[in-house]
Protein backbone atom coordinates (compact mmCIF):
# COMPACT_ATOMS: atom_id res chain seq x y z
CA UNK A 1 0.00 0.00 0.00
CA UNK A 2 1.34 3.28 -1.43
CA UNK A 3 1.96 5.78 1.49
CA UNK A 4 2.17 9.48 0.67
CA UNK A 5 3.04 12.74 2.98
CA UNK A 6 3.24 16.08 2.74
CA UNK A 7 6.22 17.91 4.65
CA UNK A 8 6.95 21.43 4.13
CA UNK A 9 8.15 21.74 0.75
CA UNK A 10 8.88 18.08 0.32
CA UNK A 11 6.29 15.06 -1.00
CA UNK A 12 7.67 11.55 0.31
CA UNK A 13 6.13 8.54 -1.85
CA UNK A 14 6.95 5.12 -0.11
CA UNK A 15 5.63 2.15 -1.50
CA UNK A 16 4.69 0.52 1.50
CA UNK A 17 2.93 1.79 4.55
CA UNK A 18 6.05 3.70 6.23
CA UNK A 19 5.46 6.69 8.52
CA UNK A 20 7.63 9.54 8.08
CA UNK A 21 8.26 13.01 10.19
CA UNK A 22 10.88 15.73 8.50
CA UNK A 23 13.08 18.39 10.82
CA UNK A 24 15.38 21.21 9.71
CA UNK A 25 17.66 20.51 11.75
CA UNK A 26 20.34 23.09 10.42
CA UNK A 27 19.74 26.54 8.75
CA UNK A 28 21.44 29.92 8.00
CA UNK A 29 23.74 31.47 5.07
CA UNK A 30 21.31 30.20 2.21
CA UNK A 31 21.77 26.55 3.88
CA UNK A 32 19.31 24.21 5.23
CA UNK A 33 19.46 20.91 6.13
CA UNK A 34 16.32 18.89 6.98
CA UNK A 35 16.40 15.25 8.24
CA UNK A 36 13.96 12.64 7.05
CA UNK A 37 13.37 9.85 9.93
CA UNK A 38 11.41 7.07 8.52
CA UNK A 39 9.82 3.68 10.09
CA UNK A 40 7.48 1.07 9.64
CA UNK A 41 5.68 -1.24 12.48
CA UNK A 42 4.96 -3.48 10.12
CA UNK A 43 7.17 -6.42 9.35
CA UNK A 44 8.26 -6.46 6.01
CA UNK A 45 9.94 -8.97 3.54
CA UNK A 46 11.55 -6.85 0.84
CA UNK A 47 13.24 -3.45 0.51
CA UNK A 48 10.96 -0.27 -0.05
CA UNK A 49 11.41 2.33 -2.21
CA UNK A 50 11.25 5.33 -0.90
CA UNK A 51 10.77 8.83 -3.42
CA UNK A 52 11.34 12.76 -1.82
CA UNK A 53 9.73 15.10 -4.74
CA UNK A 54 10.09 19.15 -4.41
CA UNK A 55 10.92 21.66 -6.79
CA UNK A 56 12.44 25.21 -7.01
CA UNK A 57 12.44 27.56 -9.94
CA UNK A 58 14.92 27.88 -12.58
CA UNK A 59 16.27 31.60 -12.15
CA UNK A 60 19.96 32.25 -13.16
CA UNK A 61 21.10 28.53 -14.13
CA UNK A 62 23.32 27.60 -17.24
CA UNK A 63 24.50 24.19 -16.05
CA UNK A 64 24.99 21.13 -14.00
CA UNK A 65 27.46 19.79 -12.32
CA UNK A 66 27.84 16.25 -10.41
CA UNK A 67 30.88 14.01 -9.57
CA UNK A 68 30.43 11.71 -12.62
CA UNK A 69 29.34 14.19 -15.44
CA UNK A 70 32.57 13.90 -17.25
CA UNK A 71 31.95 17.00 -20.45
CA UNK A 72 27.80 17.25 -20.19
CA UNK A 73 27.20 19.97 -18.13
CA UNK A 74 23.87 20.39 -19.53
CA UNK A 75 20.37 20.69 -17.80
CA UNK A 76 18.17 17.64 -18.69
CA UNK A 77 14.59 17.06 -18.18
CA UNK A 78 12.43 15.71 -15.47
CA UNK A 79 12.14 12.61 -17.83
CA UNK A 80 15.22 11.90 -18.14
CA UNK A 81 17.51 8.90 -16.13
CA UNK A 82 18.23 10.12 -12.77
CA UNK A 83 22.10 9.90 -11.32
CA UNK A 84 23.08 6.57 -9.31
CA UNK A 85 25.41 7.13 -6.32
CA UNK A 86 26.48 4.37 -3.94
CA UNK A 87 29.79 3.73 -2.34
CA UNK A 88 31.85 2.53 -5.27
CA UNK A 89 30.15 4.87 -7.57
CA UNK A 90 30.02 8.80 -8.02
CA UNK A 91 28.76 10.37 -4.71
CA UNK A 92 25.15 12.09 -4.17
CA UNK A 93 25.51 15.65 -4.84
CA UNK A 94 24.43 17.44 -7.63
CA UNK A 95 25.35 21.49 -8.20
CA UNK A 96 23.54 24.20 -9.96
CA UNK A 97 25.29 26.86 -11.21
CA UNK A 98 25.28 30.66 -13.41
CA UNK A 99 27.43 31.56 -16.21
CA UNK A 100 30.01 33.22 -13.72
CA UNK A 101 30.40 30.16 -11.66
CA UNK A 102 28.70 30.99 -8.42
CA UNK A 103 26.39 28.65 -7.06
CA UNK A 104 22.80 28.74 -7.69
CA UNK A 105 20.97 25.58 -6.02
CA UNK A 106 23.08 22.21 -4.74
CA UNK A 107 21.33 19.29 -3.25
CA UNK A 108 23.19 16.64 -1.25
CA UNK A 109 22.17 13.52 0.89
CA UNK A 110 23.47 11.94 3.72
CA UNK A 111 22.94 8.33 2.09
CA UNK A 112 26.67 7.45 0.93
CA UNK A 113 26.50 4.01 1.26
CA UNK A 114 23.25 2.67 -0.77
CA UNK A 115 21.75 3.53 -4.14
CA UNK A 116 20.40 6.84 -4.28
CA UNK A 117 19.21 8.35 -7.52
CA UNK A 118 19.01 11.57 -7.70
CA UNK A 119 16.70 13.16 -10.78
CA UNK A 120 17.04 17.06 -11.13
CA UNK A 121 15.49 18.13 -14.48
CA UNK A 122 13.46 20.69 -16.15
CA UNK A 123 9.81 20.49 -15.89
CA UNK A 124 8.48 22.09 -19.14
CA UNK A 125 5.37 23.21 -18.02
CA UNK A 126 6.49 25.68 -15.26
CA UNK A 127 10.35 26.34 -16.14
CA UNK A 128 10.61 24.82 -12.15
CA UNK A 129 13.29 21.88 -11.61
CA UNK A 130 11.81 18.89 -10.09
CA UNK A 131 13.87 16.75 -8.26
CA UNK A 132 13.33 13.38 -6.93
CA UNK A 133 15.68 11.56 -4.97
CA UNK A 134 14.76 7.14 -4.56
CA UNK A 135 16.23 4.87 -2.09
CA UNK A 136 15.39 1.22 -1.19
CA UNK A 137 15.05 0.68 2.41
CA UNK A 138 15.79 -2.56 3.98
CA UNK A 139 13.12 -4.21 6.25
CA UNK A 140 16.13 -3.73 8.81
CA UNK A 141 16.28 0.01 8.27
CA UNK A 142 12.98 0.19 8.34
CA UNK A 143 11.85 -1.28 11.53
CA UNK A 144 14.58 0.05 13.16
CA UNK A 145 14.27 3.77 12.27
CA UNK A 146 15.95 5.21 8.96
CA UNK A 147 16.87 8.83 8.91
CA UNK A 148 17.72 10.50 5.63
CA UNK A 149 19.48 14.00 5.74
CA UNK A 150 19.09 16.77 2.44
CA UNK A 151 21.60 19.54 2.27
CA UNK A 152 20.55 22.17 0.42
CA UNK A 153 22.58 25.61 -0.44
CA UNK A 154 21.35 28.37 -2.47
CA UNK A 155 24.05 30.32 -0.88
CA UNK A 156 25.41 32.96 -3.74
CA UNK A 157 28.96 31.71 -3.86
CA UNK A 158 31.53 30.73 -5.92
CA UNK A 159 30.52 26.98 -6.99
CA UNK A 160 33.51 25.10 -5.42
CA UNK A 161 32.84 26.77 -2.29
CA UNK A 162 29.98 24.95 -1.98
CA UNK A 163 31.33 22.19 -3.15
CA UNK A 164 33.92 21.72 -0.19
CA UNK A 165 30.79 22.48 2.02
CA UNK A 166 29.25 19.29 1.05
CA UNK A 167 32.46 17.70 1.26
CA UNK A 168 33.10 19.04 4.89
CA UNK A 169 29.43 18.32 5.88
CA UNK A 170 30.34 14.68 4.83
CA UNK A 171 33.18 14.28 6.80
CA UNK A 172 31.60 15.17 10.21
CA UNK A 173 29.44 12.28 10.14
CA UNK A 174 31.74 9.78 8.91
CA UNK A 175 34.69 8.25 10.25
CA UNK A 176 38.05 10.02 9.48
CA UNK A 177 39.21 9.69 5.72
CA UNK A 178 42.95 8.00 4.72
CA UNK A 179 46.07 9.49 5.93
CA UNK A 180 48.05 10.93 2.74
CA UNK A 181 51.36 10.63 2.78
CA UNK A 182 53.86 12.65 0.71
CA UNK A 183 54.56 9.71 -1.69
CA UNK A 184 50.94 10.32 -2.69
CA UNK A 185 51.61 13.46 -3.92
CA UNK A 186 54.97 12.91 -6.34
CA UNK A 187 54.98 12.11 -10.08
CA UNK A 188 54.51 8.73 -10.72
CA UNK A 189 55.85 6.43 -13.33
CA UNK A 190 53.21 3.87 -15.01
CA UNK A 191 53.69 0.84 -17.46
CA UNK A 192 50.26 0.65 -18.60
CA UNK A 193 49.81 2.53 -21.71
CA UNK A 194 54.09 2.51 -22.24
CA UNK A 195 53.99 -1.43 -22.09
CA UNK A 196 50.49 -2.88 -21.28
CA UNK A 197 51.21 -6.75 -20.72
CA UNK A 198 54.57 -6.86 -22.36
CA UNK A 199 56.25 -6.69 -19.00
CA UNK A 200 59.01 -8.58 -17.19
CA UNK A 201 61.10 -7.38 -14.55
CA UNK A 202 64.43 -6.81 -16.50
CA UNK A 203 61.94 -4.27 -18.05
CA UNK A 204 60.60 -3.08 -15.18
CA UNK A 205 64.05 -2.61 -13.39
CA UNK A 206 65.23 -0.54 -16.48
CA UNK A 207 62.50 1.46 -16.65
CA UNK A 208 62.47 2.03 -13.34
CA UNK A 209 66.20 3.58 -13.17
CA UNK A 210 65.31 5.56 -16.00
CA UNK A 211 62.31 6.81 -13.91
CA UNK A 212 64.48 7.42 -10.93
CA UNK A 213 66.66 9.63 -12.56
CA UNK A 214 64.35 12.01 -14.05
CA UNK A 215 62.78 12.64 -10.47
CA UNK A 216 60.14 9.95 -10.06
CA UNK A 217 59.67 8.32 -6.69
CA UNK A 218 57.06 5.53 -7.42
CA UNK A 219 56.26 3.33 -10.23
CA UNK A 220 53.01 1.25 -11.06
CA UNK A 221 53.15 -2.58 -12.64
CA UNK A 222 49.90 -2.45 -14.19
CA UNK A 223 48.22 -5.17 -15.94
CA UNK A 224 50.58 -8.51 -17.11
CA UNK A 225 52.44 -9.35 -13.99
CA UNK A 226 50.41 -11.93 -13.12
CA UNK A 227 50.05 -13.72 -16.80
CA UNK A 228 51.86 -14.64 -19.50
CA UNK A 229 49.08 -13.76 -21.70
CA UNK A 230 48.98 -10.31 -23.69
CA UNK A 231 45.59 -10.65 -24.83
CA UNK A 232 43.53 -8.18 -22.38
CA UNK A 233 40.64 -9.42 -20.88
CA UNK A 234 40.12 -11.07 -17.42
CA UNK A 235 40.30 -14.51 -17.83
CA UNK A 236 43.85 -14.40 -15.81
CA UNK A 237 42.92 -12.41 -12.79
CA UNK A 238 42.04 -14.35 -9.57
CA UNK A 239 45.44 -16.47 -8.49
CA UNK A 240 47.44 -13.21 -8.32
CA UNK A 241 50.48 -14.61 -8.30
CA UNK A 242 53.71 -13.34 -10.42
CA UNK A 243 54.08 -14.96 -13.64
CA UNK A 244 57.80 -16.94 -13.11
CA UNK A 245 58.55 -16.40 -16.76
CA UNK A 246 58.51 -12.52 -16.02
CA UNK A 247 59.03 -12.72 -12.53
CA UNK A 248 61.26 -15.60 -11.30
CA UNK A 249 61.59 -13.93 -7.88
CA UNK A 250 59.36 -11.20 -7.40
CA UNK A 251 60.87 -10.60 -3.88
CA UNK A 252 64.54 -9.66 -4.76
CA UNK A 253 62.91 -7.75 -7.72
CA UNK A 254 61.19 -5.42 -5.70
CA UNK A 255 64.05 -5.10 -3.32
CA UNK A 256 66.09 -3.89 -6.25
CA UNK A 257 63.54 -1.01 -7.39
CA UNK A 258 63.49 -0.01 -3.82
CA UNK A 259 67.01 0.37 -4.00
CA UNK A 260 66.87 2.64 -6.89
CA UNK A 261 65.15 4.51 -3.87
CA UNK A 262 61.69 3.93 -6.20
CA UNK A 263 58.58 2.61 -4.53
CA UNK A 264 56.73 -0.19 -6.14
CA UNK A 265 52.91 -0.13 -6.65
CA UNK A 266 51.09 -3.07 -8.10
CA UNK A 267 47.79 -3.56 -9.70
CA UNK A 268 45.02 -5.50 -8.96
CA UNK A 269 41.48 -5.76 -10.16
CA UNK A 270 39.47 -6.68 -7.60
CA UNK A 271 36.42 -8.49 -8.42
CA UNK A 272 37.55 -10.44 -11.09
CA UNK A 273 37.74 -13.85 -11.12
CA UNK A 274 39.18 -15.59 -14.55
CA UNK A 275 38.29 -19.15 -15.46
CA UNK A 276 41.90 -19.64 -16.27
CA UNK A 277 42.91 -19.59 -13.25
CA UNK A 278 43.79 -22.34 -10.34
CA UNK A 279 40.87 -20.18 -8.00
CA UNK A 280 37.60 -20.15 -10.63
CA UNK A 281 36.45 -23.88 -8.90
CA UNK A 282 36.37 -22.47 -5.59
CA UNK A 283 34.61 -19.26 -6.58
CA UNK A 284 32.59 -19.81 -9.81
CA UNK A 285 29.35 -20.37 -7.63
CA UNK A 286 30.19 -17.34 -5.59
CA UNK A 287 29.79 -14.40 -8.35
CA UNK A 288 27.80 -11.46 -8.82
CA UNK A 289 27.75 -12.18 -12.28
CA UNK A 290 29.76 -13.88 -15.62
CA UNK A 291 30.67 -11.99 -18.17
CA UNK A 292 31.48 -14.64 -21.17
CA UNK A 293 33.08 -11.91 -23.69
CA UNK A 294 35.71 -11.36 -20.20
CA UNK A 295 36.16 -15.12 -19.32
CA UNK A 296 35.32 -13.76 -15.79
CA UNK A 297 32.98 -13.51 -12.91
CA UNK A 298 32.86 -10.46 -10.72
CA UNK A 299 33.30 -11.82 -6.89
CA UNK A 300 30.61 -11.66 -4.62
CA UNK A 301 31.90 -9.87 -1.39
CA UNK A 302 28.45 -11.34 0.34
CA UNK A 303 30.51 -14.38 1.41
CA UNK A 304 33.19 -14.37 4.06
CA UNK A 305 35.24 -16.68 2.04
CA UNK A 306 35.68 -14.06 -0.99
CA UNK A 307 36.76 -11.33 1.67
CA UNK A 308 39.25 -13.58 3.30
CA UNK A 309 40.97 -14.48 0.33
CA UNK A 310 41.36 -10.65 -1.19
CA UNK A 311 42.56 -9.41 2.36
CA UNK A 312 45.02 -12.51 2.35
CA UNK A 313 46.33 -11.99 -1.20
CA UNK A 314 46.66 -8.42 -0.45
CA UNK A 315 48.36 -8.96 2.75
CA UNK A 316 50.75 -11.30 0.62
CA UNK A 317 51.75 -8.95 -1.20
CA UNK A 318 52.58 -6.20 1.07
CA UNK A 319 54.39 -8.69 3.78
CA UNK A 320 55.79 -10.84 1.69
CA UNK A 321 56.74 -8.92 -1.51
CA UNK A 322 57.04 -5.38 0.39
CA UNK A 323 54.78 -3.75 -1.80
CA UNK A 324 54.20 0.62 -1.05
CA UNK A 325 50.81 0.20 -2.38
CA UNK A 326 48.11 -1.21 -4.08
CA UNK A 327 46.38 0.25 -7.29
CA UNK A 328 42.74 -1.70 -6.71
CA UNK A 329 40.97 -1.22 -9.86
CA UNK A 330 37.14 -2.12 -10.93
CA UNK A 331 35.30 -1.23 -7.71
CA UNK A 332 32.33 -0.25 -9.06
CA UNK A 333 31.71 -3.40 -10.19
CA UNK A 334 30.38 -4.37 -6.90
CA UNK A 335 26.51 -3.92 -7.11
CA UNK A 336 23.61 -6.29 -7.52
CA UNK A 337 22.88 -7.31 -11.19
CA UNK A 338 19.38 -8.77 -12.45
CA UNK A 339 19.89 -12.53 -12.04
CA UNK A 340 22.07 -12.02 -9.03
CA UNK A 341 20.86 -14.64 -6.07
CA UNK A 342 19.10 -11.84 -3.09
CA UNK A 343 20.47 -14.81 -0.48
CA UNK A 344 22.49 -18.10 -0.46
CA UNK A 345 23.87 -20.19 2.22
CA UNK A 346 26.88 -19.76 3.50
CA UNK A 347 26.32 -15.80 2.85
CA UNK A 348 26.92 -13.02 6.22
CA UNK A 349 25.67 -10.37 4.75
CA UNK A 350 22.12 -9.57 2.35
CA UNK A 351 23.64 -6.10 1.16
CA UNK A 352 26.52 -5.78 -1.25
CA UNK A 353 27.34 -2.47 -0.37
CA UNK A 354 27.74 -3.74 3.46
CA UNK A 355 30.23 -6.24 2.92
CA UNK A 356 31.67 -3.55 0.30
CA UNK A 357 32.59 -1.56 3.34
CA UNK A 358 33.49 -4.07 5.81
CA UNK A 359 35.68 -5.87 3.13
CA UNK A 360 37.03 -2.21 2.34
CA UNK A 361 37.37 -1.63 6.09
CA UNK A 362 39.36 -4.70 6.19
CA UNK A 363 42.08 -4.13 3.72
CA UNK A 364 42.77 -0.38 5.05
CA UNK A 365 43.17 -1.51 8.74
CA UNK A 366 44.96 -4.44 8.32
CA UNK A 367 47.42 -3.80 5.69
CA UNK A 368 48.08 -0.75 7.71
CA UNK A 369 49.47 -2.51 10.24
CA UNK A 370 51.93 -4.02 7.95
CA UNK A 371 52.75 -0.85 6.24
CA UNK A 372 51.52 2.93 8.18
CA UNK A 373 52.08 5.05 4.77
CA UNK A 374 50.58 2.18 2.57
CA UNK A 375 49.77 3.90 -1.09
CA UNK A 376 45.90 2.50 -2.09
CA UNK A 377 44.89 3.89 -5.75
CA UNK A 378 41.24 4.08 -6.76
CA UNK A 379 39.62 5.45 -10.16
CA UNK A 380 36.91 7.18 -11.43
CA UNK A 381 33.83 6.51 -10.80
CA UNK A 382 34.49 5.00 -7.42
CA UNK A 383 35.78 8.17 -5.96
CA UNK A 384 32.65 9.29 -2.92
CA UNK A 385 33.12 9.93 0.54
CA UNK A 386 33.22 6.26 1.05
CA UNK A 387 36.23 5.75 -0.83
CA UNK A 388 38.10 8.15 0.50
CA UNK A 389 37.95 6.75 3.83
CA UNK A 390 39.55 3.46 2.19
CA UNK A 391 42.11 4.80 -0.50
CA UNK A 392 44.22 8.03 -0.91
CA UNK A 393 44.74 8.29 -4.35
CA UNK A 394 42.21 9.17 -6.84
CA UNK A 395 42.80 8.45 -10.63
CA UNK A 396 41.07 10.10 -13.29
CA UNK A 397 39.27 7.80 -15.72
CA UNK A 398 41.48 6.38 -18.77
CA UNK A 399 41.68 8.81 -21.07
CA UNK A 400 44.38 8.21 -23.35
CA UNK A 401 46.25 11.30 -25.49
CA UNK A 402 43.09 13.59 -24.70
CA UNK A 403 44.13 16.34 -22.64
CA UNK A 404 41.10 18.21 -22.28
CA UNK A 405 39.47 14.79 -20.46
CA UNK A 406 42.47 14.79 -17.87
CA UNK A 407 41.87 18.55 -16.91
CA UNK A 408 38.08 17.95 -16.55
CA UNK A 409 38.77 14.82 -14.76
CA UNK A 410 41.59 16.08 -12.14
CA UNK A 411 39.29 19.74 -11.41
CA UNK A 412 36.50 17.46 -11.14
CA UNK A 413 37.84 15.32 -8.80
CA UNK A 414 39.43 18.39 -6.65
CA UNK A 415 36.12 19.79 -6.48
CA UNK A 416 35.36 17.21 -3.87
CA UNK A 417 38.47 15.37 -2.48
CA UNK A 418 39.65 17.67 0.17
CA UNK A 419 43.33 16.76 0.98
CA UNK A 420 43.18 12.82 -1.01
CA UNK A 421 45.89 12.76 -3.68
CA UNK A 422 43.93 13.50 -7.17
CA UNK A 423 45.75 11.82 -9.72
CA UNK A 424 45.78 12.12 -13.46
CA UNK A 425 44.84 9.55 -15.95
CA UNK A 426 48.65 8.53 -17.75
CA UNK A 427 49.70 10.70 -19.81
CA UNK A 428 51.11 9.27 -23.42
CA UNK A 429 52.07 10.61 -26.59
CA UNK A 430 53.15 9.92 -30.43
CA UNK A 431 56.70 9.60 -30.41
CA UNK A 432 56.76 12.03 -33.38
CA UNK A 433 54.80 14.45 -31.23
CA UNK A 434 56.47 17.89 -29.93
CA UNK A 435 57.44 19.33 -26.77
CA UNK A 436 54.90 22.09 -26.73
CA UNK A 437 52.28 19.48 -28.03
CA UNK A 438 53.35 17.12 -25.46
CA UNK A 439 53.41 20.04 -22.12
CA UNK A 440 49.61 20.19 -23.07
CA UNK A 441 49.41 17.30 -21.56
CA UNK A 442 51.15 17.76 -18.93
CA UNK A 443 49.21 21.06 -17.98
CA UNK A 444 46.02 19.21 -18.27
CA UNK A 445 46.81 18.11 -14.74
CA UNK A 446 48.92 20.65 -13.29
CA UNK A 447 46.47 20.94 -10.39
CA UNK A 448 46.94 17.22 -9.30
CA UNK A 449 49.75 14.46 -9.92
CA UNK A 450 50.87 13.43 -12.63
CA UNK A 451 51.05 9.73 -13.76
CA UNK A 452 53.30 9.49 -16.94
CA UNK A 453 53.01 6.63 -18.87
CA UNK A 454 56.07 7.07 -22.01
CA UNK A 455 58.82 4.46 -23.21
CA UNK A 456 61.15 7.08 -21.13
CA UNK A 457 64.05 5.63 -23.04
CA UNK A 458 62.82 6.77 -26.27
CA UNK A 459 62.32 10.72 -24.92
CA UNK A 460 63.57 13.29 -27.47
CA UNK A 461 65.85 15.59 -25.92
CA UNK A 462 63.48 18.46 -26.01
CA UNK A 463 60.75 16.70 -24.30
CA UNK A 464 62.57 15.18 -21.53
CA UNK A 465 63.52 18.89 -20.83
CA UNK A 466 60.19 20.04 -21.10
CA UNK A 467 59.16 16.95 -17.97
CA UNK A 468 62.11 17.78 -16.01
CA UNK A 469 61.13 21.84 -16.34
CA UNK A 470 57.00 21.12 -15.51
CA UNK A 471 57.82 18.02 -12.85
CA UNK A 472 60.08 21.03 -10.93
CA UNK A 473 57.49 23.05 -10.75
CA UNK A 474 54.81 20.71 -10.02
CA UNK A 475 57.00 19.44 -7.30
CA UNK A 476 58.54 23.13 -5.86
CA UNK A 477 54.60 24.41 -5.42
CA UNK A 478 52.98 21.06 -4.67
CA UNK A 479 51.57 22.58 -1.39
CA UNK A 480 49.84 25.60 -3.07
CA UNK A 481 48.77 23.21 -6.58
CA UNK A 482 47.49 20.23 -4.80
CA UNK A 483 46.16 21.09 -1.35
CA UNK A 484 44.24 24.76 -2.07
CA UNK A 485 40.59 25.37 -2.91
CA UNK A 486 40.63 25.11 -6.67
CA UNK A 487 39.08 27.98 -9.00
CA UNK A 488 37.85 26.06 -11.42
CA UNK A 489 35.90 28.74 -13.81
CA UNK A 490 33.13 28.14 -16.13
CA UNK A 491 32.41 24.14 -15.90
CA UNK A 492 29.62 24.76 -18.68
CA UNK A 493 32.64 24.91 -20.81
CA UNK A 494 34.98 22.34 -19.35
CA UNK A 495 36.76 24.64 -17.18
CA UNK A 496 39.25 26.87 -19.44
CA UNK A 497 40.71 28.80 -17.17
CA UNK A 498 41.44 27.29 -13.27
CA UNK A 499 43.94 29.39 -10.62
CA UNK A 500 44.97 28.48 -6.79
CA UNK A 501 46.03 31.04 -4.53
CA UNK A 502 47.33 31.27 -0.74
CA UNK A 503 48.04 34.51 1.18
CA UNK A 504 51.31 35.26 -1.31
CA UNK A 505 51.26 33.39 -4.13
CA UNK A 506 48.87 32.54 -7.37
CA UNK A 507 48.61 30.15 -10.25
CA UNK A 508 46.87 30.71 -13.03
CA UNK A 509 46.40 28.63 -15.87
CA UNK A 510 44.74 29.26 -19.12
CA UNK A 511 43.45 26.19 -21.67
CA UNK A 512 41.80 28.03 -23.95
CA UNK A 513 42.71 31.27 -26.18
CA UNK A 514 41.43 35.11 -25.99
CA UNK A 515 41.38 35.48 -22.24
CA UNK A 516 42.60 37.75 -20.36
CA UNK A 517 45.26 37.69 -17.76
CA UNK A 518 44.03 39.32 -14.43
CA UNK A 519 46.08 38.76 -11.60
CA UNK A 520 45.20 38.39 -7.97
CA UNK A 521 44.99 41.47 -5.74
CA UNK A 522 47.67 41.63 -3.29
CA UNK A 523 49.88 39.30 -4.23
CA UNK A 524 53.91 38.73 -3.78
CA UNK A 525 54.12 36.46 -7.11
CA UNK A 526 51.50 35.49 -9.87
CA UNK A 527 52.59 32.49 -11.81
CA UNK A 528 50.82 32.57 -15.16
CA UNK A 529 50.75 29.32 -17.49
CA UNK A 530 49.88 29.13 -21.13
CA UNK A 531 48.77 25.81 -21.56
CA UNK A 532 48.16 26.50 -24.82
CA UNK A 533 50.06 27.42 -28.43
CA UNK A 534 51.73 30.64 -28.61
CA UNK A 535 49.91 33.51 -28.41
CA UNK A 536 49.47 37.62 -27.34
CA UNK A 537 48.61 37.88 -24.14
CA UNK A 538 46.66 40.78 -22.42
CA UNK A 539 47.90 41.52 -19.13
CA UNK A 540 46.28 43.82 -16.71
CA UNK A 541 48.30 45.83 -14.08
CA UNK A 542 48.02 47.49 -11.17
CA UNK A 543 48.92 51.15 -12.27
CA UNK A 544 50.55 51.70 -8.45
CA UNK A 545 52.80 48.40 -8.56
CA UNK A 546 55.72 47.69 -10.14
CA UNK A 547 56.79 43.97 -11.45
CA UNK A 548 59.29 42.24 -12.93
CA UNK A 549 58.76 39.80 -15.60
CA UNK A 550 60.34 36.97 -16.66
CA UNK A 551 58.61 34.48 -19.63
CA UNK A 552 59.91 31.02 -19.85
CA UNK A 553 59.52 28.49 -22.32
CA UNK A 554 57.93 25.05 -21.79
CA UNK A 555 61.71 23.87 -21.44
CA UNK A 556 61.95 26.13 -18.66
CA UNK A 557 64.65 28.45 -20.72
CA UNK A 558 64.20 32.01 -19.82
CA UNK A 559 62.06 33.55 -23.29
CA UNK A 560 61.93 37.26 -21.71
CA UNK A 561 63.02 39.74 -18.81
CA UNK A 562 60.89 43.17 -18.12
CA UNK A 563 60.16 45.59 -15.83
CA UNK A 564 57.31 47.62 -15.48
CA UNK A 565 57.32 50.30 -13.14
CA UNK A 566 53.61 51.76 -13.09
CA UNK A 567 51.32 53.87 -14.85
CA UNK A 568 50.38 51.12 -16.96
CA UNK A 569 46.93 48.71 -16.92
CA UNK A 570 47.23 47.30 -20.10
CA UNK A 571 50.09 45.29 -21.24
CA UNK A 572 50.27 43.01 -24.58
CA UNK A 573 52.49 39.96 -23.05
CA UNK A 574 54.08 37.40 -25.70
CA UNK A 575 53.83 33.89 -24.63
CA UNK A 576 55.37 31.03 -25.94
CA UNK A 577 53.55 27.61 -26.22
CA UNK A 578 53.11 25.76 -23.13
CA UNK A 579 55.26 28.48 -21.24
CA UNK A 580 55.47 30.07 -17.77
CA UNK A 581 55.38 33.81 -17.08
CA UNK A 582 56.43 34.27 -13.27
CA UNK A 583 55.10 37.79 -12.04
CA UNK A 584 56.94 39.41 -9.05
CA UNK A 585 55.22 42.71 -7.56
CA UNK A 586 57.75 45.19 -6.17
Amino acid sequence: MESIFKVGEFEVISEAAVSCTALVTEKGAGRTVTEFQLQSDRILCMGTEVEIRYSFPIIDICGRWHPNCRADRSLKADWEAPVASMTAVSAPVVCFFNSESRNRHTIAASELCQEVDMNAGVHEEDGRMAVKIRFVLSPQKLSAGYSFRLWESQEDVPYWDTLDQVRQWWEEAMPPVMEVPDAAREPVYSFWYSWHQDINASIVEEEAERAAKMGFDTIIVDDGWQTGDNNRGYAFCGDWAPEPGKFPDFPEHIRRVHAMGIKYMLWFSVPFVGKNTGCWNRFSDKLLCYDERQQAGVLDLRYPEVREYLLAVYLKAVREWDLDGLKLDFIDEFYIREGTPAWKEGMDFRDIQEALDVFMTSVRETLRKEKENLLIEFRQRYIGPNMRRYGNMFRVADCPCSPVTNRVGCADLRLLCGHSAVHSDMLMWNRGESPEAAAIQVLSCLFGVPQISVRLADLEEGIAEMLRFWLDFMRQHRALLQTTVIHAKEPENLYPEVSVENETEEILVHYSAGRVIRPAAQKEITYFVNAQHAQEQILILDPERAVSVTVKNCRGEVAETMEWNGGESLVRLSMPASGLCELRWR
